[in-house]
Parts: structure tokens; sequence; C-alpha cells
């Protein structure tokens, strides 16, 4: 494990691409880290960033035990960064009985709970004023029928609160649908399970509208960090994880920036978080699409790149020791994750949506890869291990006629 002895062990909870943007900026500032992976595989467990340890199981009951068991191995008390909802719920349920062993700083329970359930939410920003696409609330088959008829299509579809259970079964995140049939259908898939779900106006533009404020509030609910940038494409397109990112275009950085302190400021926010809108053609004006609590976002590491290192500030923080690194002026860097990257863009070439000429535009200037790095390349080998060897076991169903 890499880091200075001398500082507390800083404990990263879910090691995943997200992980690696939290565990990568810590070891570039000499910070030990342990990163605590769910069970089984993922190539980021390759990464020489920290050590890498497994939960047990990945239940709440299961998860706060190792973590205590974890910290009778430590010297000192460890900051907890996280990364993943379900720990957020769970740190934040456990959190007197936990905060013996660890520093945390999340938002009170009640807040927690409020920006992960997208009703309630949605609800609060309505009575504040704050811009939401409109929204039709739906617990069950009949109440969608009741109502299919008022909502404007296309619109989104997504589950009003994306539980462990829809997260083993979907990795879709939210479903684009056209018309009365696709949003029947999408949401017969949601329900088998998660019954409650939101569903939303779809707000006109491409995945390069897609923007966000990364953030870090210390315990007195002060902004250590804030960072505006723009998504450039999705996988899935049009409502998935990030693929491409970068700072937000000067124009729009500003309401971003002060639309999103102003909604932290509202609930007393503290920790790590982060606000996705897309900004609304005509106006520019940025629109809510969903807040992250208590964790850090795919793309997170694309504020390190560009001057805001919030993971060592979150860390210096939480261990209080006053310093924290300060922003520096530089160019512009991307953050892309290549094999997703060129899904995106190919699909959206076979429809015409792209051309070779935007796609290199994208492309160019400064970048950094979500995996593969030269110092760390045992995340981007093991993926690009994995991929070849799908390639190969395609290929040869193929030529034997079982393709």
């Amino acid at each position: 494990m890499v880091g200075n002895s001398n500082l507390p062990i800083a404990i990263v909870v879910g090691l995943e691409e997200n992980g690696l943007g939290v565990t990568r900026p810590l070891a570039r500032n000499n910070i030990p880290c342990i990163g605590f992976a769910t069970p089984g595989w993922n190539p980021a467990y390759r990464t020489n960033s920290c050590r890498v340890i497994h939960a047990s199981a990945w239940t709440k009951e299961a998860f706060v035990s190792d973590l205590i068991r974890l910290a009778t191995t430590l010297d000192a008390k460890s900051p907890l960064l996280i990364t993943k909802d379900e720990p957020v719920l769970w740190i934040s349920e456990h959190r007197e009985e936990l905060s013996r062993y660890y520093e945390i700083n999340l938002p009170d329970p009640e807040i927690v709970r409020l920006l992960m359930d997208k009703q309630r939410f949605t609800r609060l920003a309505v009575s504040r004023g704050w811009p939401v696409p409109e929204t039709h609330f739906i617990n069950s088959p009949e109440e969608l029928r009741a109502q299919v008829e008022e909502i404007v299509f296309p619109c989104i579809l997504k589950p009003a609160v994306r539980t462990s259970t829809f997260r083993q079964h979907s990795a879709t995140k939210a479903w684009k649908v056209s018309n009365q049939d696709e949003l029947l259908c999408a949401y017969e898939t949601v329900a088998r399970w998660e019954k409650e779900v939101v569903v939303q106006e779809w707000i006109e533009g491409g995945d390069e509208r897609v923007t966000y404020c990364l953030a870090y509030y210390d315990r007195k609910g002060q902004p250590l960090a804030l960072f505006a940038g723009r998504k450039l494409r999705q996988w899935p397109l049009g409502c998935g994880n990030t693929v491409i990112a970068e700072p937000a275009p000067k124009a729009w950085a500003g309401s971003i920036l002060e639309l999103s302190d102003s909604i932290f400021r509202a609930v007393n926010y503290r920790g790590l978080g982060s606000i996705e809108f897309k900004m609304r053609a005509g106006s520019d004006q940025p629109v809510i699409t969903e807040p992250t609590v208590g964790r850090t976002d795919y793309q997170s590491e694309v504020a390190v790149f560009n001057g805001q290192d919030i993971p060592t500030i979150c860390y210096y923080d939480l261990i209080g020791s006053g310093y924290y690194p300060a922003c520096c002026g530089r160019k512009p860097v991307k953050l892309i994750d290549g094999s997703a990257e060129r899904r995106a863009a190919w699909k959206l070439y076979r429809s015409g949506r792209l051309s070779l000429g935007r796609w290199l535009s994208d492309w160019r200037g400064r970048k950094r890869y979500m995996r593969f790095r030269l110092n760390d390349p045992g995340p981007g080998l093991d993926l690009a291990y994995r991929e070849l060897r799908g390639m190969a076991g395609r290929m040869v169903r193929y030529l034997l006629g079982r393709g």
C-alpha cells in the first residue's frame, strides 16, 4: 500500500471506476488508502493506488460488521470516502456507531433520505421554485394508466429510488420513451424490481448539454470545493454514465455553480455530493435532473485534473488538518471512458448523428482515461484482456455456427 505512514489511512468505500477517481488522487498526494470493494471482480481491483479488501457480502449487516472489524486493525480513526449509494444509506443509518471508529461527514439522516428519493426531492424543488422538468409520480400500473394521457412525449422514466435490488438486475438508470406503448413497456420492466417511478419531461438537446456540479461541504456547511463540468457523451445515450467529461463552458459555469450552492445551502448540506442538470435550449437555464448525495460521482476525477482535487480536500478536512490543496489554473483536461465511448460514438455514427470530424473534435486536447494510466496500468490492462477474450469467444461461436 502506498502513502505516508504518518497519515491516517483513508477508506474508500466502493472500488470500481468511481473509486479509482478517489484512490488515484489520494495516492498522488502520498495519502495511504484502502479500497473497500464489493464481492466479485472488477478491473479496478488491479489498481496499485491502494490496498484492496473485499466485503464479506454486500448487505447492510455484513457491511457494517466488516467496517467495524476493519477498524480494529487501524492505528487511528480513518476518513470514510464513499462512492456508491447503498453504503451512503448504511453508513448514515449506523453513523453513531461507526463514528466511534471513522471520520464521517454526511448530511443529516433526513436530508440523505430526502435527496435520494426522487419524488420527495422533486416536490421540494417545486416548492422552492428550483427549475425541474415537468414530473409525474407513478406508484402502480393503475396510476400510470390514469396519468398516461397527461404525459408529453418524449419523456424519461426512472425508479424513484435505485435500490440495491434494482441495481442488481438493471444496469440502466433511466429509459427514454417516445410514446405510450414504450412507456408502458418500460414501466413493466422497472416494476419487476421497483414499482415507484418518476416520469419526467425530456429536455431537448444532446448529451453535450448535460452538466453537473461536483461539491464538497465541510461539517459547518461551508463549500470547500465547487466544480462545474459537462458531459460530451453518455452511455447508454441520453441517460447513462459519462464517457467524455470536461469543464463546463464559461457561459454556463456561473449559473450551474450559483444554483447548486443555493440548493446545497437550503438543505444544510455536508460532505461529498453533486447535482446533475440539463441546459434548456434557448435560455441555457440549468434544469435539475438529479442530485447525488454523500458520495463521489462517476466523472468526479475530471475536477481533479482541472484544479480541484475534491478527494484530497475531503480527506484533509476529515482529519482536521486545515490543509487543502490549492486550485490552480491549467489548460482544460477531458476525462474519457474509452471502451464505453467507442460504443456510444459508433451508435451515434451509424445513426448519422455523429460525424468523424465531430468525434475527432471531442477527443482533441489534453485527456486522461478513467481506467488506463501509465503509472497504474492494471485496471486498463485487465479490462482490455477481458474484452479481447470476449471477442475471441464470440468469434469462435460464430465460426462454429453457434453465434
